[in-house]
């Protein structure tokens, strides 16, 4: 009998936080907010019309240099 109560006893608990959970909200009105523009929706602009769609990489700043240094000579005896 205890089991069978205990069972009881969850499963009230758990339609509880489900009802709790999905309850509604007061029907007073919310003021609405306007919705900021996001541009999401907005149409994409051509790879023609872009100045940057051509553009070349820039060079390097500094040409890349080795950080090992190099080997050191064998003297023979």
């Amino acid at each position: 009998m205890t089991p069978t109560l205990i069972v009881l006893v969850l499963l009230a608990l758990g339609v509880g936080i489900v009802a709790f959970a999905t309850r509604r909200p007061p029907s007073r009105a919310k003021p609405t907010q306007a919705d900021p523009d996001t541009a999401w929706n907005d149409p994409i602009t051509p790879a023609g019309d872009d100045p940057f769609a051509r553009a070349t990489d820039p060079a390097p700043t500094a040409p890349a240099t080795d950080a090992t240094p190099p080997p050191a000579k064998e003297t023979q005896p």
